[in-house]
């Protein structure tokens, strides 16, 4: 039981850190989004890197947002008993992947074919949106002739 509450106190110290870091990127953000002055000047190049910039550091924010909640859930299935323990197959996740991934749920077979599912899906609906817009495109054309 003992082990099981270092493993508690372990994940919410890094659930607690990485609220720390989205908070210090949003700052950053800020920082960055706040209205330059009028005598600022800068080239299309720089805007385009401020722009960039800013883009990467939302990323960052959603990615480290979502680890957040990936914490949650390892925290609930540590306070269960359940830590260490795939969601989906039940087999023991090594100790090696979650000193890796502490907020991990799965074991590496069972996230490769969850992983695999995303991207066949979003293969799908990203064919799907061009069929679509192909479709839409000849039926524009089409009207246009008459």
């Amino acid at each position: 039981m003992a082990r099981q509450e270092k493993e508690i106190e372990r994940l919410q110290a890094i659930r607690q850190h990485t609220l720390e870091e989205i908070e210090r990127l949003k700052q950053e953000l800020q920082a960055e989004v706040e209205p330059t002055s009028a005598t600022d000047d800068d080239s299309a190049a720089e805007a385009a890197a401020d722009i960039y910039e800013r883009g990467k550091i939302v990323s960052l924010i959603q990615s480290l947002e979502a680890k957040v909640h990936s914490l949650e859930r390892a925290i609930e299935l540590a306070e269960q008993g359940k830590y260490g323990i795939c969601e989906k197959c039940g087999s023991v996740i090594p100790k090696e992947r979650l000193e890796i991934m502490p907020e991990t749920t799965l074991c590496v077979r069972c996230a490769s074919e969850l992983e695999q599912g995303i991207r066949r899906h979003q293969l799908r609906v990203d064919t799907t949106e061009e069929l679509f817009t192909e479709e839409l495109e000849e039926n524009e054309n089409d009207l246009g002739d008459l």
